[in-house]
């Protein structure tokens, strides 16, 4: 029986900048002694410890598995034949790994005990474990693999709106030249990174025969130039002030200017609509939100319209971009199978002649023609935005749709329930739960994945996929069972059970069941001579099931059966589901029986 641990693992620099580690290896170790479960309890802070090489290749003796960290921190590990299910430690070897313009000095540190939550798999156990090392203790390992950067923001001054597409440079202040740390430009928050080595502040006129450095740690200050010249120039001297000077291996700053510059500014693509709903004020998106709209509290399901903002370029050069989903084992691409075709604007173009206009639809995944141009995602999902951008030989004019998303391929699941009648509960047929991710937008200058930026995110999305089998339909009347079903919902009369053409008496028994786990409503009620009449139910859950036998009026007062004039009804019953696409809702779903009276 195997057993696979999945995950994602990430360093933190500051509160808002991270790091994936790419290509460190993760080494699980099994965990030996009679303190195993007091060190699993732990938080992996207070468990975090460098080993020695020797150390280090001793506890490599008892390895249960490995992996290597892949892009965006996403880790596998399926563990060695004879484990059964005990704690292990965690060990990360930093001697490999990618993304720094030198390579780490290796390095080997335990960063916890752990006793995964094993769950049963198809073909074994699955557990998932995701970790951001915090900056604390990440940024003194990052100083010992020879790795400095420096994470900050730039903001108008005495606001929070950040400043994006301006160019950031650091400086080291030394006694005979400054030292030049690197430059970075902001992205659309006024966030940047630059990252820098040892060397990088150590140099003089004599590097590299001799290299001198008066304090521990670089002596920082900064440059802030924009399209029209220097926005901020601090002077030599800040960095001599006490919170810039001997800065470590992560500094992060906060930098201010007057005013955001001018300039021939380009829309910068950003994902912040599901639908209609916007992600920060139309559902619950935020790190343990709900996942669900605000107000009407519904779960998203089938095709949606992620949309937002497009636009043609990214620090001046063609862009692309593409979405990316979390269900809790690490970022992964939405790929052309997990998309439908959606339209993202229109082209259009001065003919000079009758018609004046040439206009066609722009549709990822759409189909070459007279009237529509296709726009084909590349094999890892990413989308490039259509440079075209003249009225006489063709002008791209998005219309704010980036995405279609099948997000049944994200998230499914199906209920049998050919065991199930009405009046019983579906528990036997597995209760359907909503299932969760995160979606984000990712773009980047066309091939270039250094200049990756992440473009709006929902950390939080309920979907709720789920589809029903063998679902009783029309009782005893005319027995069905129906496959496909969205929602359940089935009625049967009792006196009609095993006999369905009889005829009703003095008594009307009604066994219900609904079943979907955003239940939003559900109503019984009889159409015929007098009606309509209608059954008092309980309030709704997501397993719903029982009885009802008394009949009552559209005022609500108490019918007896055996008055019903001699002919015949209609038994409807009729649940609402709160759900959404982002633009609309289903329909409600039915069960019906016919029968006559006495």
């Amino acid at each position: 029986m195997s057993y696979v641990i999945s995950g994602r693992l990430v360093g933190l620099l500051c509160d808002d900048c991270w790091e994936p580690l790419v290509g460190a290896t993760i080494r699980l170790v099994d965990a030996a002694g009679d303190r195993v479960s007091q060190a699993a309890a732990a938080e992996p802070k207070h468990t975090t410890t460098v080993l020695e090489e020797s150390v280090a290749a001793e506890r490599a003796t008892s390895l249960l598995g490995e992996g290597v960290v892949g892009e965006d921190g996403g880790f596998s590990i399926e563990l060695r034949d004879g484990y059964e299910g005990g704690a292990f430690d965690v060990d990360v070897y930093c001697g490999t790994m990618t993304g720094h313009k030198v390579p780490p000095k290796p390095l080997t540190f335990t960063l916890t005990t752990l006793a995964p939550q094993w769950r049963e798999a198809k073909e074994g156990y699955a557990a998932a474990w995701s970790y951001e090392i915090p900056h604390r203790i990440w940024c003194g390992l990052r100083g010992r693999l020879g790795w400095w950067s420096i994470c900050g923001h730039v903001r108008v001054c005495d606001t929070e709106i950040g400043v994006p597409g301006v160019t950031v440079s650091a400086f080291d202040v030394d006694w005979l030249q400054d030292d030049a740390l690197g430059s970075a430009t902001t992205d659309v928050s006024g966030h940047f990174r630059i990252d820098y080595t040892v060397a990088d502040f150590t140099r003089t006129p004599w590097s590299p025969w001799i290299n001198i450095e008066l304090v521990a740690g670089p002596d920082v200050y900064f440059r802030v130039d924009g399209p029209t010249g220097v926005l901020l120039q601090e002077p030599r001297s800040r960095g001599r002030a006490q919170d810039r000077q001997n800065v470590g291996p992560c500094f992060c700053v906060d930098l201010c200017v007057k005013d955001a510059p001018d300039g021939d500014n380009q829309p910068y693509p950003w994902f912040d609509h599901i639908g209609g709903y916007k992600t920060v004020t139309g559902f619950d998106s935020g790190p343990g939100g709900t996942g669900r709209t605000f107000g009407d509290d519904r779960a998203f399901y089938s095709a949606l319209r992620l949309n937002g903002v497009l636009g043609r370029l990214l620090g001046g050069q063609p862009a692309e971009y593409r979405f990316e989903y979390d269900d809790g084992s690490g970022w992964k691409p939405v790929l052309p199978g997990q998309m439908v075709p959606m339209q993202i604007g229109t082209w259009e173009r001065l003919t000079g002649s009758l018609p004046p206009v040439e206009t066609k639809s722009v549709v990822v995944l759409g189909a070459n023609g007279p009237d529509q141009i296709a726009v084909t995602p590349d094999a890892q999902g990413w989308i490039a935005v259509p440079q075209d951008n003249s009225l006489t030989s063709g002008l791209f004019v998005p219309n704010n749709n980036l995405l279609g998303l099948d997000s049944r391929a994200l998230s499914s699941q199906t209920h049998d329930l050919a065991a199930v009648v009405a009046g019983q509960s579906t528990a036997s047929a597995g209760l359907a739960v909503d299932q969760y991710v995160a979606l984000r937008m990712v773009m980047r200058q066309v091939g270039q994945p250094t200049t990756e930026v992440q473009a709006g995110i929902a950390e939080r999305v309920a979907l709720a996929n789920t589809a029903y089998d063998h679902v009783q339909k029309h009782g005893s009347w005319v027995p069905t069972r129906v496959d496909g079903q969205l929602g359940a919902v089935s009625i049967d009369v009792e006196e009609l059970i095993g006999h369905g053409c009889a005829r009703i008496h003095d008594s009307l028994t009604v066994d219900y069941t609904a079943a979907h786990p955003n239940l939003g409503s559900m109503s019984l009620g009889v159409s015929g001579p007098g009606g309509p009449y209608h059954y008092a139910l309980p309030a709704v859950t997501p397993d719903f099931h029982g009885t009802v036998t008394q009949l009552l009026d559209a005022a609500d007062n108490p019918v007896a059966v055996s008055s019903l004039p001699k002919c015949s009804y209609i038994l409807t019953a009729s649940i609402d589901l709160l759900l959404t696409t982002g633009d609309s809702t289903p329909l409600p779903l039915y069960d019906d029986i016919a029968f006559t009276t006495q």
